[in-house]
């Protein structure tokens, strides 16, 4: 056998340590970084395989962990990393990768008062030898990345001082190519945020032109975590909504201002609440469509803007408004500050275009509270539609037709156009009709301390307004329009009133008459608005006369009679005397069947309530005792209860319910949810029982009578018995 010789020996052996090295080199790599971590980059690390492929020139690494300051929360982690290298363009001094695959990332970032959670990592720039620098300076690197991939990735950004955490899940980048020459480059980014949200990112740069093109796509993204940043600017206690958006944005790489923006964008679905929890603010969706936004020349087209059941809810106080105390935070300014905007929007305004294709609201909801008088007022004016026309800074005809309906049945419609070069330059047309004027009745308390117990408003307007000229023309109808008894509000305006409805009724107790005005707008004294009101106002403050006069004449009624039905509480069927009423107003109607008679049910709801809750109570107690329940109603079955005292002992549970009243613990036993569904059924059986009588027993047409429940909420004190009120009017 042939020996080797000593020199091959050595050479063999040499080779054999060098293939074990490059065999065992990941090992000790992995091994030598993950003990020694903590020493080069301050954090513990973990790395589950790390492989070198000597033949591809390639380095995978998996289960990769970095965790925090604290060695127990995880920082940074990824399932699976690929990079592959191109040695061979070193040799023109190139650094090149081919691949870089990045499966799982999975970054967690903490902000607070002082920084980032990863602000240890970072080498400032005072650490730097200041060769490196005047090497990168002086040097131009040539690098290239090709085939960039990240897959199911996910970042958690937590702002520890706002307490909001905002996540990125399913993040996927596709990067074709980052190069130092490269004439254009391509990337293409998608993620999720919140549980439904998706954003869509694919940008093209050109090198040669120094331009970028993004197309960008944003669905579902619920806004809610982004209220605590709105929170410093606006006073809310909840915000939400989901954003939809499709943008193509086309810009200098140069000149930042020269951005051109095209596309829609649209919120659904969207809420306000104020501090209290209540709802100020929203809209079920609105849609914006974006023509044309170049911010360089400050040229904006925006397309149609539709908004569908937007909501507003505007509270009027002594001392500011709701809107007033949300937005407190953006309106301090400094006075000097606020000049100082002024000046500057003043001269960027010079070369401002704008231009809306028009603006469409449907469904929309105002509920207005005015908390300024003696008692709440509350009023809401729903389906609200709008359409304005094409608006521009130049405009001098901007149409707008609107269309609303009015608490308790009235309606709103009209039109107008302006002109937004000159103020005094428009023409408007008003239609209003059937606005029920019982609800204005705190108003009334507060000026004349008489409440509006019943009423109809019509009211057509124009005007035509020129800056040296205006023409209006306003034509007023009121119907049935009456003052209840005088309350003891401390009123503002004290005048005679019932001559006065007395002279301007006529034989159908209608108020009618032509109010024209003109003038000139220009004279400093010319307050249209304030004329207009003051002449209504006398009016109103004249009607309090009853309307019954003649329809009582002839049937020989007392016209007081005919005025009201009264009723007794928590009772649905007709007694004679209410059954007499019907009788004389069907004989009227006999003789004058052009008249329509309303029937509106108005009570005492919390007065209501109680009874039908100790009614139920007591009908309990007398089954419990297997006896039959006494016929007594309202006051007297009240009398009965607080007098037996075998009734209190069936309600009080324990000895902590011993001082209640009767009210409270029949309340407690019922619950909230019947007692108000006792009412409602009560409520409804009686307009029943009404209209039952009329068409059935009395053979009144149906075209003749209404049967309506009243705006229960704005009541004055002296309406809250239980009875109908009877109006009239013309078909």
């Amino acid at each position: 056998m042939k020996r080797l010789s000593k020199k091959k020996i050595i050479l063999l052996s040499i080779l054999t340590v060098i293939i074990l090295l490059f065999f065992f080199l990941s090992t000790i790599v992995k091994n030598y970084l993950v003990n020694h971590s903590e020493e080069l980059i301050g954090r513990k690390l973990e790395i589950a395989e790390l492989h070198f492929n000597y033949a591809e020139v390639s380095v995978r690494v998996n289960g990769l962990c970095l965790y925090e300051s604290n060695d127990a929360d995880q920082f940074v982690s990824f399932n699976e990393l690929y990079v592959n290298i191109s040695p061979w363009k070193l040799i023109s001094g190139e650094y090149s990768v081919s691949q870089i695959y990045l499966d799982g990332l999975n970054v967690s970032i903490i902000q607070d008062s002082v920084g980032f959670n990863f602000d240890d990592l970072l080498v400032s720039e005072e650490e730097i030898p200041d060769t490196v620098q005047a090497n990168q300076e002086s040097k131009t690197t040539k690098f290239s990345i090709y085939d960039i991939e990240i897959k199911n990735g996910y970042i958690a950004y937590f702002d520890k001082q706002k307490d909001n955490l905002l996540d990125l899940k399913n993040i996927n980048l596709d990067l074709p190519l980052i190069a130092w020459d490269n004439q254009k480059s391509e990337m293409g980014v998608d993620f999720s945020i919140g549980g439904e949200g998706n954003v869509g990112i694919n940008a093209n740069v050109d090198h040669a032109t120094e331009r970028y093109m993004i197309d960008l796509k944003v669905t579902d993204i619920n806004i809610k975590p982004f209220m605590a940043y709105v929170k410093d600017y606006i006073k809310i206690s909840s915000m939400e909504g989901k954003m939809n958006t499709s943008l193509k944005i086309n810009g200098s790489m140069i000149d930042f201002m020269d951005v051109f923006v095209k596309g829609s964008t649209s919120l659904q679905d969207f809420s306000l609440n104020d501090l209290e929890g209540k709802r100020f603010l929203a809209a079920k969706s609105t849609n914006v469509n974006l023509d044309s936004l170049n911010i360089g020349t400050s040229h904006y087209e925006i397309g149609k803007i539709v908004m569908e059941e937007p909501e507003i809810y505007a509270t009027l106080f002594k001392e500011n408004t709701n809107f007033e105390r949300i937005f407190e935070p953006v309106m301090i300014v400094d006075t000097a500050e606020l000049a100082k905007v002024e000046q500057d929007s003043l001269k960027q305004d010079q070369a401002l275009f704008y231009a809306i294709d028009s603006v469409i609201v449907k469904g929309g909801l105002l509920q207005f509270s005015d908390k300024t008088l003696n008692r709440d007022f509350v009023y809401d004016i729903k389906d609200i539609a709008l359409n304005l026309g094409r608006l521009t800074e130049t405009s001098d005809n901007v149409p707008l037709s609107y269309l609303m309906n009015l608490n308790g049945g009235g309606k709103l419609k009209g039109s107008l156009n302006f002109n937004l070069q000159e103020v005094h330059d428009f023409n408007l047309r008003a239609r209003l009709t059937g606005l029920e004027l019982m609800s204005f009745s705190p108003y009334t308390e507060f000026y004349i301390a008489r409440p509006i117990t019943q009423g109809t408003f019509n009211y057509h307007c124009s005007i035509d307004m020129k800056p040296d000229h205006m023409d209006n023309q306003n034509n007023i109808k009121i119907s049935e329009f009456d003052f209840g008894k005088k309350t003891k509000d401390p009123n503002t305006i004290k005048a005679p009133v019932r001559l006065a409805l007395y002279l301007l009724k006529d034989q159908n107790d209608i108020i009618q008459f032509d109010l024209p005005v003109s003038g000139n707008p220009n004279e400093p004294d010319f307050k249209l608005g304030r004329i207009i009101w003051k002449t209504l106002m006398n009016f109103l403050v004249k009607t309090a006369a009853k309307p019954f006069g003649i329809l009582g004449s002839i049937t020989g009624t007392n016209p007081e009679d005919i005025e009201t039905i009264q009723l007794n509480y928590t009772s649905v069927s007709l007694d004679d005397k209410e059954k007499s009423t019907l009788k004389d107003i069907s004989e009227i109607l006999q003789k004058k069947n052009e008249l329509v008679f309303s029937f509106t049910q108005e009570t005492d709801t919390k007065q209501e309530r109680n009874y039908l809750i100790l009614e139920d109570c007591v009908n309990d107690y007398f089954k419990s005792r297997s006896e039959e329940m006494p016929n007594l109603k309202s006051k007297k079955l009240e009398n009965w209860a607080n007098q037996s005292s075998e009734f209190r002992n069936y309600l009080v549970k324990d000895s902590t319910e011993v001082s209640k009243s009767l009210v409270e613990l029949c309340f407690e036993k019922i619950g909230n949810v019947k007692a108000n569904q006792m009412l409602d059924s009560l409520i409804k059986e009686r307009n029943k029982e009404i209209t039952s009588y009329l068409l059935d027993s009395l053979q009144v047409p149906q075209d003749n009578f209404i049967v309506k429940t009243a705006d229960l909420r704005n009541l004055s004190d002296q309406q809250k018995k239980p009875k109908f009120r009877v109006e009239v009017s013309i078909k």
